[in-house]
């Protein structure tokens, strides 16, 4: 094998929670590697009443690798408080990244996992119209991970920039602190 595919193929290791977002009827495959030609392990239903609720699959990432993310659970929290949580899956699949999503909390975009890193993007800002936009109004695709940073693609309206973020969130109905 040679430097440049054992370099590729390493898989980095974070710390993060993200739901599904993959609206295909038969759900989100979690496969036993990360990428199209594993096993299909287990199916996560899609988002809208998933066992009599109304959000989507919760996934804890533990790892990314080449735009796919290794979780070691996914769950559908109970968030009216009445119900216990509904454990989907547990132990250690990968799902797309093209499938996952999360609330943006930190109004910057940064180049690298780092707070060192230079800022690409301000998330926060005054629309024409005077209402103010924040980070949790994106629209984000993850990409890739590192400690509690996330690699994302995140769009509002017509405006799309890319970078890394962290304070994330994984809270269907409110943002987190």
């Amino acid at each position: 094998m040679s430097f440049a595919h054992a370099a590729a193929a390493e898989t980095s290791v974070c710390n993060l929670s993200a739901w599904s977002t993959d609206p295909d009827p038969n759900g989100l495959a979690v496969r036993s590697g990360p990428g199209t030609g594993h096993a299909v392990i287990a199916r996560l239903p899609p988002p809208g009443g998933v066992a009599g609720y109304d959000h989507a699959a919760e996934v804890t990432i533990t790892g990314s690798q080449n735009g796919w993310f290794r979780i070691s659970d996914a769950i559908v929290m109970d968030y009216e408080g009445d119900k216990p949580d509904k454990v989907l899956f547990k132990g250690e699949g990968w799902v797309s990244g093209r499938y996952l999503g999360l609330l943006l909390n930190a109004p910057t975009l940064h180049r690298g996992p780092s707070p060192d890193a230079p800022v690409v993007a301000q998330l926060s800002f005054i629309a024409p119209d005077g209402s103010a936009i924040g980070p949790d109004s994106y629209t984000v695709r993850l990409r890739a991970c590192k400690g509690d940073w996330v690699e994302v693609d995140a769009s509002f309206e017509d405006r799309h920039v890319h970078g890394w973020a962290t304070r994330t969130c994984s809270s269907q109905v409110t943002t987190c602190p």
